[in-house]
């Protein structure tokens, strides 16, 4: 046996130690940069569960309608998508449009083709728009919405607002959940305790959960 300074060489970590040792650290990691949206998403489900027991005042969404007039009707969508845009200072990237077809129907007993409606939306937490166009005018009506906090809240939590940026943070806070739970799991059983005892407290919390669920359906 070769000596190191009159003792024998420390055995090398077998690969099962090596990797328990980097799931701990990057579990750890996770966890500690998914800390701040677990407070958001924490905090805001348990008063949007409990509003009512805390009385808690959901908040409202004010409303007001403004009527724009162009000089020529916008041939496009995509221009009735950027003249709006324009005309209100919104960011590109929260400007949706889309093309609703017009279906035929009935009017008096004979048959019509209702028109087409173009739609722009602002999307938004705070400030959010609707402007529905009927193609060939020269006016849209635009209903412009402000929320509360509380609605603001409830919009973050629930990813409203279709904002590309919010929507990949809150899947990104998803799949941390998701590793946090299976790594949690793996380090609890490798470390802490038995398998059969692990599987038992998992199907203990998933039996519970769908017995709650079902009764509540």
């Amino acid at each position: 046996m070769d000596l190191v300074g009159g003792f024998p060489p420390l055995p090398r970590p077998s690969r099962k130690t090596v990797f328990l040792r980097l799931l701990r650290k990057v579990h750890a990691w996770v966890g500690l940069g998914g800390a701040v949206f677990g407070l958001l998403f924490g905090l805001t489900g348990f008063l949007l569960n409990h509003r009512g027991v805390m009385k808690i005042e959901a908040g409202q969404i004010q409303e007001r309608k403004v009527v724009v007039e162009f000089a020529e009707a916008p041939a496009s969508p995509e221009a009735l998508a950027r003249d709006l845009a324009a005309r209100f200072s919104v960011p590109a990237a929260r400007v949706k449009w889309q093309v609703k077809p017009g279906r035929p129907g009935r009017m008096g007993g004979a048959p019509i083709k209702v028109a087409d409606q173009w739609t722009v939306a602002f999307l938004g937490h705070a400030h959010f728009a609707l402007a529905t166009y009927i193609p060939g005018n020269r006016t849209v009506e635009l209903e412009q919405r402000d929320a509360s906090f509380v609605q603001v809240l409830k919009r973050l939590h629930k990813a409203d607002g279709g904002q590309v940026g919010w929507i990949l943070l809150s899947d990104a806070f998803a799949g941390a959940l998701v590793f946090l739970t299976l790594s949690g799991i793996l380090l609890w059983t490798r470390l802490a305790g038995p398998k059969l005892l692990a599987a038992g407290l998992a199907a203990s919390g998933l039996i519970t959960a769908i017995s709650v669920a079902s009764r509540a359906w």
